[in-house]
């Protein structure tokens, strides 16, 4: 009879659970901060928005944009980051470690990490950390996924203005409307905020000329957008050209 080694048997536990994202479909990682509601306090960060950690979360995706493998887009808000991944362009397109779920999450939370912690720009150096999750979706749902996420973005933002104008007690129960009209009561009118302030920013590749051997040449390369449209189920264009084959 066979014997299986040491080795082949904790290889056979951890088979179990090496689970792989069903190919051909976009996937989506989702990077949080972890209790960053009392990071930002310990770090002092300025209420409603501290620009300074706005401008590092655009500059932490774009970073992963370039680093993970088929990754077309990324949107942050907040201390979320979502990146959508691609390997059905042709039917030998890879897919970044093989779509395995247990490397995906952990090493982009880790890039996501380190980026974060290595161009920490307050006076007080605390380590921040990021957790990941990641999972295959219908094309068609990919524009619903976005504008979920950018709702999310702007309900957050409007609720921290308003939190930075009145106590908490005045604020309970209102709704976006309300919200809105006791914001400009006291002079702020969210509308006029920066477009990242109220809906996020975005990632994605745009011809750029830079200077190349022989003179200026034009590449494509991943910039940070910071006026990004409002995601919408009529407003596709977007979408359609980052899932076009």
């Amino acid at each position: 009879m066979r014997k299986i080694t040491l080795g082949s048997r904790m290889k056979q536990y951890e088979a179990c659970y090496d689970i792989h994202i069903l190919r051909k479909l976009p996937l989506i990682v989702r990077i949080d901060g972890r209790a960053f509601h009392s990071w930002t306090k310990r770090s002092n960060c300025e209420r409603p928005f501290d620009e300074k950690l706005m401008q590092l979360m655009a500059e932490t995706t774009r970073f992963l944009c370039e680093n993970i493998e088929g990754c077309v887009f990324g949107y942050t808000q907040s201390d979320e980051i979502s990146l959508l991944l691609r390997d059905d362009q042709s039917s030998d397109t890879y897919a970044w470690f093989d779509k395995r779920l247990q490397k995906i999450v952990s090493l982009s939370a880790a890039m996501a990490t380190y980026y974060f912690n290595a161009h920490n720009p307050y006076e007080k150096k605390l380590p921040a950390f990021f957790d990941s999750r990641a999972f295959a979706l219908p094309a068609e749902e990919v524009r619903s996924y976005f504008i979920w996420r950018q709702n999310d973005a702007s309900k957050n933002s409007l609720s921290m203005l308003a939190q930075s104008l009145y106590p908490h007690r005045e604020l309970v129960g209102k709704q976006r409307d309300a919200l809105m009209e006791m914001c400009w009561q006291k002079g702020r009118n969210f509308d006029a905020l920066p477009t990242p302030k109220k809906r996020g920013w975005a990632v994605l590749r745009r011809p750029v000329t830079v200077n190349g051997k022989f003179g200026p040449v034009e590449r494509q390369k991943f910039v940070i957008d910071d006026d990004i449209p409002i995601f919408s189920a009529e407003n596709c264009d977007l979408f359609d050209k980052l899932l076009a084959k």
